[in-house]
């Protein structure tokens, strides 16, 4: 494993990361949930890398957690995938307005609580738009929450759930609520051929009640998100598929060198001396640096509205910038990334599609998490920008 991060470079964050490692491939043989691991990474601190150092943080930019997440997600892609509601969540708590709630969910981060999503739901309505039936509403004095919500990554393991509800005059409001308080029910009915165990299944909360000062604020229905979180939310995306090249390419040369034998007519006797092999490795290897570097530049980018807005000042073209970074990251990376979880097996013989092995999982993992949404799509946008002037969408899911 080499290090991407300067965080990973620390020898307990390095030990940390290679005991996560260690069993990776394992639990997803088996289909073992990783609690611990999770548990062990809140615990180290490191659901708080965003957080000032003055704060109990590390004080981490964007292009800093991202190059952890490459880190965590070459150490095993199930746990980094968890965790992508919890930072972006962080990066939403450092910049409330209200000092006093600001200070309060700093508490929670530093306490080594991880937090969840419930966004998403299903119906007619296209992915990506602004209809939410969850409902937020007063009953009889006090706020009730009802709803079901569905792909809530990480949630199975979260202490607190982020909710979008719809409130009266047709406005969205976020509320966070204890996974464990009564009348929330979270299924672990994720069925995907890849990240099986990020739990990302059905949510459903029935007359939950909510507290008032759980709920974080309300913004219109049609108004888009904060300047940088569908950027960051996006690109996290792309981290874990860089993370996970950084698998293939270690895979591709432990296989080599395993090789016992090869075949009669390959050009050498030994396949550990094999130059076509080299040669496979060797641009496994390099399609992982470009990912990781391709996605920490793109981190850049929206480090740079993250500053801009936090001096009042976020730029249309930063914003832009941002976008065309990010999604111009998934529409190479979709390709290149799945060709060289294919191109893995050609290192190795018939044994090399060994169920043990369970060498598949990486393009598995990869196809999967290129499915958020279509790169056909977000390609035609760019190119449509570029020939016509055409603005971007603005939705959670460009």
């Amino acid at each position: 494993m080499s290090p991407a991060s300067r965080t990973a470079a620390e020898p307990e964050v390095a030990a940390l990361l290679a005991g996560i490692a260690a069993g990776a491939a394992e639990r997803e043989r088996t289909d073992a949930s990783p609690f611990g691991e999770v548990a062990v990474v809140a615990r180290a601190g490191l659901g708080a890398l965003s957080l000032p150092v003055d704060e109990g943080g590390r004080g981490a930019s964007v292009r800093e957690v991202l190059a952890f997440v490459v880190d965590l997600a070459e150490a095993d892609p199930i746990v980094a995938h968890v965790l992508r509601t919890h930072y972006s969540q962080v990066i939403g708590f450092l910049r409330h307005p209200d000092r006093d709630v600001r200070r309060r969910w700093l508490d929670e981060i530093r306490a080594g609580k991880v937090f969840g999503n419930a966004i998403s739901e299903t119906g007619p309505a296209a992915a990506g738009g602004h209809e939410f039936d969850t409902r937020l509403e007063e009953v009889d004095g006090r706020l009730v929450l009802n709803g079901t919500k569905y792909y809530s990554t990480g949630t199975l393991y979260a202490d607190w759930i982020a909710v979008a509800a719809r409130v009266p005059e047709d406005r969205v409001a976020t509320v966070m609520v204890p996974a464990d308080r009564a009348g929330v029910d979270v299924v672990d009915d994720w069925d995907g051929m890849g990240q099986s165990r990020t739990g990302t299944g059905t949510t459903t909360f029935t007359d939950v009640a909510v507290e008032p000062r759980d709920v974080l604020g309300s913004r219109p229905r049609l108004e888009p998100r904060p300047p940088g979180d569908v950027a960051f939310l996006q690109l996290y995306l792309h981290a874990l598929v860089a993370g996970i090249l950084r698998s293939v390419a270690t895979d591709a040369a432990g296989v080599v060198r395993a090789r016992s034998r090869t075949f009669e007519h390959a050009p050498t006797p030994q396949a550990v001396d094999d130059p076509i092999l080299h040669e496979v490795v060797g641009r496994l290897s390099a399609t992982a640096w470009t990912a990781q570097a391709a996605v920490l530049t793109a981190a850049d980018a929206i480090d740079a509205v993250m500053a801009a807005w936090a001096e009042g000042e976020p730029t249309e073209e930063l914003l832009l910038a941002a976008s065309l970074a990010h999604t111009s990251v998934k529409v190479h990376l979709d390709r290149v990334a799945l060709d060289a979880a294919t191109t893995l097996f050609d290192v190795g013989g018939a044994s090399a599609s060994s169920r043990a092995r369970n060498l598949d999982r990486h393009w598995r993992n990869i196809r999967t998490i290129t499915l958020h949404n279509p790169a056909s799509y977000k390609a035609a946008a760019i190119g449509r920008h570029l020939v016509t002037g055409a603005p971007l969408p603005t939705n959670g899911y460009f």
